[in-house]
């Protein structure tokens, strides 16, 4: 018995020294202390402000954020697996030139959307909003946008050099910028039009300190200044990198659907109560769901470098290891931490908010399965079948939409619950099927 102890240690000690843990540790703390901290931000700012003012700062971002959403290509995703594959190899010149390429992307289409805030603001802003008067504040938010835009690549560069410890600094880094800013401003009595621009700052601050950082770190690793590079050495993957841009556009703007949809539906068919209990149970399954989105973040340069080095024995076995000692622990945790729900929802957010215990039980459960093969979106990313999961994904997404009228209206929250749960279950269960028939035989 005292050896079957001595060996379960010595397994654990292993798996927690090991760099995907420790990487994935920290990013996952950086998750939570960025959730505090932006939860300490916005309460401070209802307080300093009051509920009228609160609201109007709320719409003064919404409309610049909903239109950078829609024409932003999120490029992280894909400049990552670029930007891996070339170190691996050694290709400096192509190496550079994604990064450069990545950096323009991102920074086009970010002013292309200030450009339209700056057209449609005035209108928005006096038809819809009836506030004349936010107009200018939007453009104001909106031009933080090119700034921002530039911590996407150097996310890809920090991460394909696994500098995990910075990027969990830098992710803490700006809500602890803003936090200071909104309140510092506040306290100046600068209102609405001080908290906004305090936003703005701190998405300028935490890009720049990005792009500097994630440039410093070439120079030193001897690859050089990416700006100087010519796009040349990348223009036979041309139509390769724009067939990833676009579905990975797609990805993206499907995930905003699942998010806001389902919500609108509870709302116009159940009242706001039930949209209320719904917006509580996601948002418990995504902090449930960082620790496996920070061991995607992880995982993703490393399986980018060994499918581009062929090592495609190394990738089977790697997976196996990260399923049983890394997956399967994690899976069991969450489904563990249902058990405290009736007793820490009404803890946190009130006796009245009881009833969203069960779902979001539900929900965690849908997490667990999906944490439990965290491994799976890196790796269809990583091995270029990113249409073969945007594709499955959209069905995912047809399935809770299309079903979701008749759930709600059938079973109200509860119902939209169990169909999302089920349906991550179902698309999980799904992918990792489909992979025997990728070129990486799980036998």
């Amino acid at each position: 018995m005292l050896q079957v102890a001595k060996t379960f240690f010595t397994e654990l000690q292993a798996i927690f020294r090991h760099r995907l843990a420790i990487g994935a540790s920290l990013l996952a703390a950086s998750q939570y202390g960025t959730a505090a901290l932006n939860i300490v931000a916005n309460v401070l700012m209802a307080r300093l402000l009051g509920p009228t003012d609160y609201g109007l700062v709320a719409l003064t971002i919404a409309y610049p954020t909903l239109l950078w959403s829609f024409v932003g290509v999120k490029s992280v995703s894909v400049t990552t697996r670029y930007v891996a594959a070339f170190r691996a190899k050694r290709e400096h010149e192509k190496l550079k030139a994604v990064v450069k390429l990545g950096y323009g992307l991102d920074i086009f289409v970010s002013l292309l959307a200030l450009i339209s805030v700056a057209l449609t603001s005035w209108w928005v802003s006096q038809n819809f909003y009836r506030q004349p008067h936010l107009a200018w504040l939007m453009v104001v938010y909106a031009g933080s946008f090119p700034f921002f835009a530039l911590t996407g690549t150097s996310w890809a560069v920090l991460s394909s050099w696994e500098r995990f410890q910075w990027l969990a600094v830098l992710e803490v880094l700006h809500p602890f910028i803003k936090l200071c800013l909104v309140v510092g401003f506040l306290l100046l009595g600068f209102g609405i039009a001080g908290a906004v621009i305090a936003m703005s700052l701190a998405q300028v601050s935490i890009g720049l300190i990005m792009m500097v950082a994630a440039t410093n770190l070439l120079r030193c690793e001897g690859i050089g200044t990416w700006w100087k590079v010519s796009l040349r050495s990348v223009a036979p993957l041309k139509q390769e990198l724009m067939g990833f841009f676009g579905w990975n556009y797609l990805l993206v703007t499907l995930s905003g659907l699942t998010a806001q949809i389902p919500i609108m539906l509870l709302g116009h068919l159940r009242g706001p109560e039930e949209a209320g209990f719904y917006r509580i149970a996601v948002s418990i399954g995504t902090v449930g769901s960082y620790l496996e989105t920070s061991l995607g973040r992880v995982t993703y340069p490393i399986l980018s470098a060994r499918w581009t080095s062929e090592e495609r024995e190394n990738i089977i076995n790697a997976l196996k290891r990260w399923t049983l000692k890394v997956g399967l622990p994690i899976s069991v945790t969450l489904i563990f931490t249902t058990l405290f729900f009736p007793w820490l929802l009404p803890l946190l957010y009130g006796h009245d908010y009881h009833p969203a215990v069960l779902g979001a039980q539900i929900i965690m459960l849908g997490v667990a399965v999906s944490a439990l093969f965290f491994w799976l979106n890196s790796f269809y990313y990583a091995s270029g079948r990113i249409n073969l999961w945007v594709s499955s994904y959209a069905l995912y997404i047809m399935l809770v939409i299309g079903l979701g009228w008749f759930a709600i209206k059938q079973w109200g929250f509860l119902g939209l619950a169990c169909l999302v749960a089920i349906g991550k279950v179902l698309f999980t269960i799904l992918m990792f099927m489909l992979l025997p028939r990728s070129e990486v035989k799980l036998k």
